[in-house]
């Protein structure tokens, strides 16, 4: 300890005789180096954290960058990832500043670049002038620019795939009540229609009663139908064992969709993909599917708009697309359209099942639907079947 004590003593009198032998390039390498890993550690620790926003990250590591150099109040300096664009004051772009690719999963992401500002504007500062430690420097931060891309997206992803878990074991769990509730209907409304039948068929009604009688007739074939999409949803009809071509279903139902249209001021738009493979499934369904929604898209434009119906042929899916130039789906609707009975239409113009008698086809024949769809710009629904 008192070993100790006397270095330090002499020291602190007479200055590291090391530190004393060092040249004037030297210590300002030394300097430049303390700068470096300053700014290197500042920005690790964002980087472990991760606690802040993907934002305010990147805007943190923008402001630390410039710490690293010599003059920091000169020095401007930008991230960009994809088409948006983060800079500090005074930062303009340029083809010949130092620049340093952010790659992700080796894809090419963004870029980090670096100029001067001098008397309030901006100088190209090439790589060439920068030190071996501030090139280091900024290829360091180019990689854990990388880094945090690449954590957001895998985050992002784990989300979507929760909610998509959350969505469909919600679907799976109202899909089993609504085909036991179906069942349990199906014997009272048979029983209905039958006695229905039978006594319309009686000599001796009057004109009131048949009518009457052909009322509840109508309205218990009308129920069953209901019922019939209910149990379509609930998987509980399986699909017939075949081979559909999509292009030809489409076909099948220009001349109906077009009628349509043409009542509510609708222009249509057809585009087959000539080399759409055939897939597997029931004919009768998937014309279900098309119709449903289909005629979804053409009630969203009450005031007319552009239907465009495409089939797309992909690597292992072959696609329709439906696109509606109409009202759009708000937000807080959108985990909810392939509920059964999930309806924003007037009593009148549906029953709430036609989309969720999509989900059910669709997820039995192994495919998916994908819906993109913003308020008051219209919605775009692609159906993919396996090949």
């Amino acid at each position: 300890m008192a070993v100790h004590d006397e270095n330090l003593n002499y020291v602190n009198q007479h200055g590291d005789k090391r530190s004393c032998n060092l040249s004037t390039d030297e210590k300002a390498g030394l300097i430049e180096k303390i700068r470096v890993l300053k700014c290197l550690y500042q920005i690790s620790e964002l980087v472990v954290n991760g606690t802040n926003a993907f934002e305010k990250t990147i805007l943190s590591i923008i402001e630390l960058v410039p710490q690293a150099f010599e003059y920091p109040e000169k020095i401007a300096a930008s991230i960009s990832i994809g088409e948006t664009c983060y800079r500090s004051p005074g930062f303009k772009f340029s083809t010949s500043s130092t620049q340093k690719s952010i790659v992700v999963n080796g894809e090419v992401r963004g870029q980090l670049e670096i100029g001067c500002v001098e008397d309030g504007s901006f100088a190209l500062s090439a790589e060439g002038n920068c030190t071996i430690e501030e090139n280091n420097l900024l290829e360091a931060v180019a990689k854990k620019v990388a880094y945090i891309i690449d954590r957001k997206e895998a985050l992002d992803k784990k989300k979507i795939l929760e909610e998509q878990l959350r969505h469909a074991d919600r679907l799976a769990t109202i899909g089993q009540l609504a085909a036991g509730i179906a069942h349990e209907l199906n014997n009272p409304l048979g029983d209905i229609l039958g006695f229905a039948q039978l006594a319309s068929n009686s000599p001796d009604l009057n004109d009131d009663v048949y009518r009457d009688l052909v009322k509840i007739v109508k309205s218990t074939l009308y129920a069953r139908e209901i019922i019939k999409k209910v149990l379509y949803f609930g998987r509980q009809t399986h699909p017939k064992e075949a081979q559909s071509d999509l292009n030809k279903l489409v076909g099948d139902w220009i001349d109906f969709f077009e009628s349509q249209c043409a009542k509510r001021g609708i222009q249509i738009v057809v585009e087959r993909d000539e080399g759409l493979p055939i897939v597997k499934g029931d004919p009768a369904q998937l014309n279900q599917v098309i119709v449903n929604v289909v005629i979804n898209a053409i009630q969203a434009m009450p005031d007319g708009g552009t239907l465009t119906i495409r089939t797309i042929s992909q690597e292992d899916w072959a696609s329709i697309r439906v696109e509606d130039t109409g009202q759009g789906i708000e937000e807080e609707n959108k985990d909810k359209i392939f509920l059964p009975f999930f309806t924003t239409k007037d009593v009148d113009e549906g029953t709430g099942l036609g989309l969720s008698v999509v989900y059910g086809i669709v997820n039995e024949h192994g495919g998916c639907i994908e819906v993109d769809s913003k308020r008051g710009h219209g919605s775009t629904f692609e159906i993919k079947f396996p090949i």
